[in-house]
């Protein structure tokens, strides 16, 4: 194994910029992926779909039996200005045009009026509820552009006062699927920053060595998130985490390799020192990732297709990071020398010019 990472290395450092070439090409097409991966956070998404609870559900569904429920919250008397009653002539005229233009929505089957139902408006007069009903079950997509259309349409002539909540159970996923987007992407960053800033901490402040391990992280993400978009795997509550936790595994990989790179480079040139590093420990960073992705394969023995995504998904992102360890940053490293070289050489030349 080690001669074979060491043929593996020697191939990088004579093709290093073709190396870099191909992987920054395969990295952009793997952009798009990252635009298709949807967030899925339905408690029915999360069983098995022969199980049959959700069976049942879908049975229902398919008959246009089984409905979800949305209620968009009409509530007036918040300023002085506005309307006091939901029987004001204008909130009236507003409820009639608003459930007008939400009938005409695609997936909304039946709507019941505060206009024509007593009980859809509350006693005193200050909320009224139209009451809606949709057939889109865990489609995270649909049922997500049937929420933004309802508070579009009751955004429109909307009276001084008047405000409108969008509320039921596809609001509630609606809602928590943007906090799994926008948490992905806060712990994505804040793992960033921090392995960032203990990396150079690690290599004494130099920027350039704790640059390359992050490289590694950062493209293991990106290529895991491209891979997850193509396969139609969705990222769910659990699976939201998956970036931080392959940023703090596979970085240990990269460090790895170039703190052993750099104690070799003292007293060699730059290939005797990369081959030495990758043979001496590339078996041993592989050994490792092994037995990290065999534990998260073992998720995908229960029942549970949640634990399926999140184990098949930190496999791939471990899997990716230690790829790119072995197969990239030897190359990246070359091409890193040779630029400090002409750096040198210039600032050289200029100092004797």
């Amino acid at each position: 194994m080690s001669s074979v990472l060491g043929r593996i290395t020697e191939f990088q450092q004579e093709n290093a910029y073709a190396v870099i070439g191909i992987m920054v090409f395969l990295t952009l097409a793997m952009l798009p992926g990252i635009f298709r991966l949807e967030t899925v956070v339905a408690l029915e998404n999360m069983m098995p779909p022969e199980s049959e609870p959700v069976e049942e559900l879908n049975n229902l569904r398919a008959e246009g039996i089984g409905k979800d429920a949305i209620a968009l919250e009409i509530e007036v008397g918040l300023t002085e200005e506005g309307p006091q009653s939901i029987n004001d002539p204008a909130v009236q005229e507003y409820i009639q045009t608003t459930q007008d233009s939400i009938q005409e929505i695609h997936g909304i089957t039946s709507i019941q009026s505060p206009l024509r139902r007593d009980e859809l408006v509350y006693e005193d007069g200050s909320v009224a509820v139209i009451a809606l009903n949709s057939y889109m079950g865990d489609n995270g997509d649909r049922m997500e552009r049937i929420f933004r259309e309802i508070e579009v349409e009751s955004s429109y002539n909307r009276p001084e006062g008047v405000e409108t909540q969008v509320v039921g159970v596809p609001a509630v996923q609606s809602n928590l699927g943007d906090m799994v987007e926008r948490d992905r992407n806060v712990t994505t960053g804040m793992a960033m920053i921090m392995v960032f800033l203990i990396t150079l901490g690690l290599f004494r402040g130099s920027l350039s060595a704790a640059i390359m391990p992050m490289i590694i992280v950062a493209l293991s993400v990106v290529w895991l998130y491209g891979t997850m978009g193509y396969l139609g795997m969705p990222l769910s509550t659990l699976a939201g985490s998956v970036a931080a936790l392959i940023i703090g595994i596979g970085i240990a990989y990269a460090i790895h390799v170039s703190n052993i790179y750099r104690f070799n480079r003292r007293d060699k040139g730059i290939d005797d020192s990369l081959v030495e590093s990758m043979e001496d420990i590339g078996t041993s960073i592989i050994a490792s990732a092994i037995t990290t992705i065999s534990a998260f394969m073992a998720f995908l023995v229960g029942d549970m297709p949640e634990m399926h995504r999140f184990g098949m998904t930190m496999s791939m992102g471990i899997g990716y990071a230690v790829i790119f360890t072995i197969f990239f940053l030897p190359a990246v490293f070359t091409v890193e020398e040779k630029l400090m070289k002409k750096i040198r050489d210039s600032i050289h030349w200029r100092h004797n010019f």
